[in-house]
């Protein structure tokens, strides 16, 4: 189960939920749709004046657009392809060259939760293959705040753990006391809206549709090789070395 301190503060809040009449369709579900600002890490990529000169004018961040879909059982997150920002040609070189000069990276594709057995699936895309990564639910150590802010019309409350060096707050509603969020942040008594790192909001729910989802719209993903976590970590060490000597051979052979 996840972690939270039981502050008097929750125990209101808790109770504050219960008595509030709720729409009877945020018990079965829905589909959150939420704004997520993507930083392109452009900058000091190549420590040299040519490289500052030629990402000047470019945009240093983007937006991305993804859904959850949800019931109290299961939820599903995925980027919403149709509405993937479009990128000028000289801002898909930029990234394309400080690409080359970063290690490859795990990136998320698909997350799928059954609540119901305490079973996460993640659908990762590592150098163009997909990956099945099972694990178990896990646990999630929030602090409950005082803090409260308001969030497409729904009353949201603050709650806050800290992840390495970055203070990351959830907004969560105990009017749809879906424990439930976008990526992996979930297990508060209310469905999360927005989450902040140090104070500057990077996922904000843009949208809200409290109808039950048809089960295909909430399936598990099926397309990569089946992993546990263990063994993808594995994969990427042994990957990312690969890949590293390739290019400090191919860096040699055009020094020559």
């Amino acid at each position: 189960m996840h972690t939270i301190r039981l502050t008097p503060l929750f125990i209101l809040l808790v109770t504050l939920a219960s008595l509030k009449p709720l729409n009877a369709q945020s018990n079965e579900g829905g589909v959150v749709t939420y704004e997520q600002v993507i930083d392109y890490g452009l900058e000091g990529v190549y420590d040299h004046p040519k490289w500052d000169t030629y990402i000047a004018d470019l945009p240093k961040t983007g937006k991305a657009i993804y859904t959850l879909t949800f019931t109290a059982e299961k939820t599903l997150y995925q980027e919403d392809l149709n509405k993937k920002e479009l990128m000028s040609r000289e801002l898909q070189g930029a990234l394309a060259k400080a690409n080359y000069a970063k290690s490859p990276k795990e990136v998320l594709k698909k997350l799928f939760y059954d609540f119901a057995k305490k079973e996460q699936l993640e659908q990762v895309e590592f150098m163009t293959r997909f990956f099945l990564i099972e694990s178990p639910v896990e646990s999630k150590d929030w602090k409950l705040t005082n803090k409260k802010k308001k969030v497409l019309n729904y009353v949201c409350m603050g709650a806050e753990r800290q992840v390495g060096e970055e203070i990351i707050t959830a907004w969560f509603t105990p009017e749809i006391p879906i424990a439930a969020g976008p990526e992996k942040y979930n297990g508060l008594p209310g469905l999360i809206l927005g989450l902040e790192k140090n104070e500057a909001v990077f996922m904000l729910a843009t949208a809200i549709s409290l109808n039950k989802p048809n089960e295909i719209d909430i399936s598990q993903p099926q397309k990569g090789q089946k992993v546990s976590r263990q063994k993808m970590e594995k994969i990427k060490v042994e990957k990312i070395k690969e890949f590293q000597a390739n290019r400090k051979a191919k860096k040699s052979r055009t020094k020559k």
